[in-house]
């Protein structure tokens, strides 16, 4: 790997504090430099944030167009929704370049990011693919699972229906009639039979989401992971390409005020049109700099 100067940015995504929301590292890759994805491990792996976007302009100068690709610190990801948000206010807002919207050719498609129009110009809004998900009937491999976080005690009180959406691989487990501060403050705790569950379902992570009737919020919701590091993710765009429709269906919620109560936390507003989802959330930078690499 020959030594040049990359810039790079840590930024939280889906709050409007430091040390909040989903943190994300973004590379800006020049356009006459060719970086291989083992070199893009590499400094993802060093970075050692939850995720990294390496972001490359398909013309000489910072314009509309660009190649989007993520890696957390063990391997490639198909898709990321907060290191997207983390990327489009990079360009938009810390980089400040001369176009309102901004499309990224990535592997989970074109994914477009465009400025807010509202109050709060520092927010960004993200364009992403529908992946409503289909009910599921439930097995005890599913039961497993939801028991990881609930407990059997628990779950036995509540209306609980399970959905799978295969274009993001990720099992949503709706629970009805649970609060913030209770959701907040349940453990995951997986059991053998849970993991084994996971891998055998082929699940990507598990979303924990309840509808709840807040001056703020319309729905909670926690993520976790379910691959080589099981753990929670903080703040989850793509969890809410799921949550946003599948809201719309059941309760009619066309506009969702989404909040996500990990141990950082963080806030969307989740719009679901047609076949689109539209994804809106603040970002802020926290460490800008320079990459030899």
């Amino acid at each position: 790997m020959s030594t040049a100067v990359l810039r790079v940015f840590i930024v939280d995504a889906f709050t409007k504090a430091a040390f909040g929301g989903n943190a994300a590292g973004v590379v800006i890759v020049p356009h006459w430099r060719n970086i291989d994805h083992g070199a893009m491990q590499n400094i993802a792996s060093e970075l050692n944030l939850p995720m990294t976007a390496f972001v490359k302009p398909s013309t000489k100068e910072l314009g509309k167009a660009y190649t989007l690709l993520w890696f957390n610190p063990v391997e490639q990801a198909s898709f990321c929704g907060h290191a997207t948000l983390a990327a489009g206010h990079v360009l938009l807002n810390i980089l400040d370049i001369s176009v309102d919207i901004v499309q990224f050719d990535s592997t989970a498609g074109i994914i477009c990011a465009c400025r807010s129009s509202g109050e709060e110009s520092n927010k960004v809004a993200l364009s992403f693919s529908n992946n409503h998900p289909d009910a599921v009937q439930p097995t005890n491999m599913h039961y497993a699972l939801l028991h990881a976080l609930i407990g059997e005690q628990l779950a036995s009180t509540r209306k609980i229906a399970f959905y799978y959406s295969r274009a993001v691989g990720d099992l949503l487990v709706l629970i009805e009639s649970i609060d913030e501060a209770e959701l907040t403050s349940l453990e995951f705790r997986p059991s053998p039979e849970a993991i084994a569950a996971g891998k055998e379902l082929g699940i990507r992570a598990v979303i924990y989401v309840s509808p709840v009737n807040h001056k703020e919020n319309d729905s909670v919701a926690r993520v976790f992971n379910m691959g080589s590091l099981v753990k929670e993710d903080q703040v989850t765009g793509s969890a809410h390409t799921m949550i946003g429709p599948l809201f719309k269906t059941l309760f009619g919620k066309s506009v969702l005020r989404a909040r996500q109560c990990s141990a950082r936390g963080g806030n969307m507003t989740v719009e679901t049109r047609g076949n689109a989802v539209l994804i809106t959330g603040n970002a802020v930078t926290v460490v800008e700099g320079s990459l030899l690499a």
